[in-house]
Order: C-alpha cells, then structure tokens, then sequence
C-alpha cells in the first residue's frame, strides 16, 4: 500500500521523546563510564590492584543482574497501569517491586559476605589478588542493597517519564562523588591518611550508589504517591 502523501517528521513528538531519551541515555552513561574509567585508573596503580578489581566488578555485576531485571519488569507494568489510568495499581507495583528487590538483595550480600573467600578463589589462587579482592568485596557488599534500590526507582521513574532529576543525581554522585572522590582518594587523598588505591575508589564510589539508591527510592516513591493521590482527587472532584 503506498501512502497517499509524504508526512515531515514531526518536531515537536521528536523534541518531546528527546527529552526523556537524551536523559536516560546520560544516566546510562553516567552509571556504566564511572566503572570504565574506574578500571582504567586503578591500572595505573599495578597488576594486583587491577586484577583484584576485575575480580570485584564481576562479581557485583552478576549480582546486579537480579535487580536489573527487576527493574525492566517494574518500567513496563508501571507504564502499562499509567496509560490504563490504574494509578494506585503503578504505585503499588512500585512499591513492592522496591521491596522484593531490597529482601533479595540482602539475602545475596548476606551469603556474599559469609562465602566471600571462598567466592573469590574461584577466581584466583594468587594470594595477594585474593586477598586484596576479598577486601574490595566488602564495598560491593556494603551498597549492593541500595544499588538495587537505585536500579529499581530509576526505572520506574521512567515509567512515570521523570528522567531529568535521576540524570543529575547519577551524574553527580557516580561521576563526582565516586569517581571523582576516588580519584582523589585513590592517588592522594593524604588528608585522610592516603592514598588508598583501589580501595579509595571503591569506596568513594560504594558511597556514591548508596546516596544515589537512597536519592531515587525517596524519588521514585514521592512521585508514585503524589501521581496516585492526584488521580483520587480527580476521580473524588469528578463524583462530588
């Protein structure tokens, strides 16, 4: 079937889903550049740092799967019960999701904390790169929770198209607070009795996902409360 007249892209629909594209790209961005450049520094500082790194960002990254994909999940429903008009239900589904993330989450980091040693000799028998992982892994351990917290509200805040506020929040407590801390903390940092090496950049940047987990499950809750109380104001006004 030809189509009958040749349409121009239409400005203001491109403008408007740029809006909230250009956003999520940038937080995507943010989140996975801060762990590049992290690598990419820490190899200045020696094999043993650089290999114990790798060690930590791949088990914390299989981790991360299981939120992730939660998250996926809680984007989709929440957007299908907006477009439905079922406010209340997207802010339950935010909530539990939350929830059910948080509860896996714990029991994860609870057996990553008690196996660590044993987790991390399936990677290496080099004992100092052991030994120095089983040590970075405790920061992984510490803001697993609330990076799963962060990985679920972000995307259900897309769900509710707020875009921008998560993209700043990302960007400055991943990049300047975690990356930038740890490069600080990382190669000097002699203020507080460094320069810590990896660990300085591991623990800048756990620092930096626990304010940003912390920052979008208040967000992403605030803005699923407030979107459901409004519809009920709507629907009590149209009734009254």
């Amino acid at each position: 079937m030809r189509a009958e007249k040749f349409f121009w892209p239409q400005v203001k629909v491109l403008w408007h889903q740029l809006k909230l594209g250009v956003p999520i790209g940038l937080s995507v961005f943010f989140e996975v550049s801060s762990f590049t450049l992290m690598a990419i520094f820490i190899a200045r500082i020696g094999t043993i740092d650089v290999a114990a790194h790798q060690i930590v960002g791949n088990i914390t990254a299989t981790m991360y799967q299981i939120p992730l994909s939660l998250a996926i999940a809680v984007s989709v429903l929440v957007s299908q019960c907006l477009g439905a008009g079922y406010k209340d239900k997207a802010y339950e589904i935010t909530i539990r999701t939350l929830k059910v993330a948080v509860t896996i989450a714990l029991v994860g980091v609870t057996l990553l904390y008690i196996f660590r040693s044993q987790i991390v000799g399936l990677y290496t028998l080099d004992v100092p790169v052991k030994t120095l992982a089983t040590s970075l892994l405790i920061f992984g351990i510490i803001y697993h929770v609330t990076d799963a917290c962060q990985t679920v509200s972000g995307f259900a805040l897309r769900g509710y198209r707020v875009t921008f506020a998560p993209m700043l929040i990302y960007g400055i407590l991943l990049w300047a607070v975690g990356l930038g801390g740890g490069y600080w903390a990382g190669f000097h940092g002699e203020a507080i009795g460094g320069p810590y090496g990896a660990a300085g950049f591991w623990g800048a940047t756990a620092i930096g996902l626990v304010l940003a987990g912390l920052c979008l499950a208040a967000m992403a809750v605030w803005v699923a409360r407030t979107r459901m109380l409004e519809d009920r104001a709507s629907a009590h006004k149209a009734t009254a």
